[in-house]
């Protein structure tokens, strides 16, 4: 096990025995954003050389600024501590991992070449639940460079049903 699922299990326990998945989820991803649309604060959350104790009161004030539990901001704190800065955002998503485990989802990016209408949407969904039983969160994304069908990622997997792909199977396959 990574040291970052360590960590996110420990305070994924603590929400549980809380009541309090939910709004852990949302502060961490509040934190997250954050950290990566503030890419200065980042830098410096994440620089070695920084004063920790500097990286930890500028956390503290965020955390206060997010209303976020002690919780969380001592799991920060500690990581600062212990020179694990680097692993802050690895933690934030083993929690949201666990998060969808416990709540039945499955996170799934669809890129396609065209708008994808609701009845191609509903019977996508329909299919992914069908295949891991799980509640599909669908993405998608817009991709010019797909000449027509759709590329489905879940996890590390990647489905490929472009015709880019197919054209490229049946050309290595003509091959002599």
């Amino acid at each position: 096990m990574n040291i970052s699922l360590r960590y996110a299990k420990a305070l994924f326990q603590i929400a549980q025995q809380q009541n309090k998945i939910d709004q852990y989820m949302e502060d961490l991803k509040a934190f997250k954003q954050v950290l990566v649309q503030d890419k200065s604060f980042y830098g410096f959350i994440i620089d070695p050389l920084a004063d920790k104790e500097r990286k930890q009161k500028a956390v503290s004030v965020l955390f206060d600024k997010l209303n976020s539990p002690k919780e969380i901001k001592n799991l920060v704190a500690l990581l600062i501590s212990r020179g694990r800065e680097r692993i802050i955002v690895d933690c934030i998503d083993s929690y949201e991992q666990m998060y969808d485990d416990y709540r039945g989802l499955i996170k799934a990016e669809v890129h396609t070449a065209y708008d994808i209408s609701q009845n191609e949407m509903d019977i996508l969904k329909t299919r992914i639940k069908n295949l891991f039983h799980k509640e599909p969160v669908l993405t998608v994304r817009k991709d010019t460079s797909i000449i027509g069908g759709l590329q489905l990622k879940i996890g590390w997997t990647i489905y490929d049903g472009t015709i880019k792909t197919h054209l490229k199977e049946f050309t290595n396959s003509i091959k002599i």
